[in-house]
């Protein structure tokens, strides 16, 4: 996954700086991945990334991570009608408010260009990214994109791609919530870094009980991260309040 270099003199540092690239499965080499790297030489997709890591809740900008709600399909309403999920705006106040009073928030940004350079080349090649080598990615790329390799990424200059968050009893429990990798940088291992994080500074305060709010589909990867069934056999049931027509 790369190195990591990071800003602080504790373990626990706030920020942190990585290079992730997509796993080797993404890269088949076939003859539809030649085709395409011929086709869409002018979209070159590098096959590691710089990410930038912040748990400061100072870095969030809310109306960036509304969009990633919306880019990964995720919804934060539980309300419903008739027995179906209602999916609305989300709601910037209370957004705000939640993130407000979580206990753990984890951001992940990286260059924007990057973002869209895998976007497109997902997009444009039906849902499998096309990867080049650096001196490849390096040849095609515009002087725009190189000036922004250069600078250093912060949140500040970043988008971003990945976020989660924890409440806890500060004594006993905790619960992750709401994780979002933007979808063309899934297979990375950027969801599974943000689950360790929050991990990791949940049980820095010797909270061990940690649950995973999570939907049937990402069960498999929460069970790769280290979580299982409950011991004592409980499961989560949500109250649900329905919409008065």
């Amino acid at each position: 996954m790369g190195f990591a270099v990071c800003v602080g003199n504790s373990p626990l540092v706030s920020m942190e700086l990585r290079w992730v690239r997509r796993s080797k499965c993404d890269n088949n080499d076939t003859p539809r991945r030649k085709l395409n790297e011929l086709k869409h030489a002018a979209s070159a997709l590098p096959r590691s990334i710089p990410i930038y890591i912040s748990t400061l809740k100072k870095d969030i900008n809310l109306e960036e991570l509304r969009h990633l709600y919306t880019h990964c399909n995720h919804s934060c309403n539980r309300l419903s009608e008739n027995g179906s999920i209602v999916e609305n705006t989300v709601d910037m106040k209370k957004l705000r408010r939640a993130i407000s009073r979580s206990d753990v928030v984890v951001s992940v940004f990286c260059k924007p260009h990057h973002a869209d350079l895998v976007e497109e080349s997902t997009r444009e090649n039906g849902g499998a990214a096309v990867l080049y080598s650096e001196e490849e990615s390096l040849s095609s790329s515009s002087l725009g994109d190189l000036f922004q390799d250069v600078l250093p990424l912060t949140p500040a200059n970043g988008q971003l791609v990945g976020f989660g968050r924890a409440y806890s009893d500060y004594g006993l429990t905790a619960s992750i919530h709401d994780l979002m990798v933007l979808p063309s940088l899934q297979r990375m291992g950027i969801g599974k870094l943000i689950v360790n994080r929050i991990i990791r500074l949940l049980t820095s305060r010797e909270i061990y009980d940690i649950a995973a709010l999570c939907v049937e589909h990402e069960r498999p990867f929460f069970k790769a991260c280290g979580f299982g069934d409950d011991r004592m056999g409980s499961t989560t049931m949500m109250f649900t309040k329905s919409l008065e027509v």
